[in-house]
């Protein structure tokens, strides 16, 4: 999750388009560049590397991101753990820090929120 994602959208009258904040999530389910020989709970384990192809809440925001010049772009991580590795990466943990919409995010700094899991706790 990620606040605030500002992006430019419509609105009547004039003028238009006004910039808006807007809550920016992704679901780690939908990651690729996942580990492709550990799994937790039966799903490939998430790893710095991962990324999370579509972000989504701010769709309406058509005029795109203030900063970033996007929307519903990809969700990367730049934080995990580092104690716990996964194919030499740091795994992903609940409050591992993300960007959000690209390179350029238009988010300050996200986090994953909500465990995916809660059968293994990783250590940051």
């Amino acid at each position: 999750m990620g606040v605030p994602d500002v992006c430019l959208t419509p609105a009547p009258p004039a003028p238009s388009p006004v910039p808006t904040p807007y809550p920016n999530k992704g679901s780690v389910s939908q990651a690729s560049k996942t580990s492709t020989k550990v799994k937790i709970a039966g799903k490939a384990a998430v790893t710095k590397k991962s990324e999370i192809p579509r972000s989504m809440g701010d769709e309406a925001g058509v005029n795109k991101g203030v900063m970033s010049g996007m929307n519903m772009g990809k969700i990367t991580f730049k934080k995990a753990s580092s104690k716990v590795k996964i194919q030499g990466d740091g795994c992903v943990h609940a409050t591992s820090i993300t960007a959000h919409n690209g390179v350029s995010a238009n988010v300050p700094a996200g986090a994953q929120i909500s465990p995916s899991q809660t059968k293994v706790i990783i250590a940051p």
